[in-house]
């Protein structure tokens, strides 16, 4: 039988060994869906502190998967370069780096029920199927 694991022991995954791993909150600081020197210097500073993993706030996987306009994304050129250059940074500092893929429809719903999430994506363009469909 395998043992229980403590919070902060490391943990090795194919090959990778991850000490403490951070998942800092959205900043809401992205500017068109791109990281800026914002989360240059704030992922940066919690690889250099010694997080063996450092995952990024939610990132969209379009523009309009975004909860607002300060959400990262990664649906163009622009903002995969901006990215990039955090990773790279923060494997510069000894850290592996992660994101977690989002999409606003399944955090709405998640977050306010069905009911009223076609009421709620109404304030934003959304190209996915009309809100009648979810009643």
């Amino acid at each position: 039988m395998e043992r229980t694991r403590f919070l902060f022991e490391p943990l090795s995954l194919g090959g990778i060994t991850l000490g403490t791993a951070v998942s800092p909150m959205c900043q809401y600081s992205a500017e068109n869906g791109a990281a800026i020197d914002w989360h240059l210097q704030h992922l940066g500073l919690l690889s250099l502190s010694g997080a063996g993993l450092v995952i990024v706030e939610q990132t969209a996987v379009e523009a309009v998967g975004r909860i607002s306009h300060g959400c990262l994304g990664l649906y163009s050129d622009t903002n995969e370069a901006a990215l990039a250059r955090v990773v790279g940074f923060c494997r510069g500092g000894g850290s592996c780096a992660a994101t977690q893929l989002h999409n606003r429809d399944v955090f709405f719903l998640g977050q306010i029920g069905v009911r009223h999430a076609g009421e709620m994506l109404m304030a934003w363009p959304n190209p996915r199927p009309p809100p009648q469909l979810w009643r």
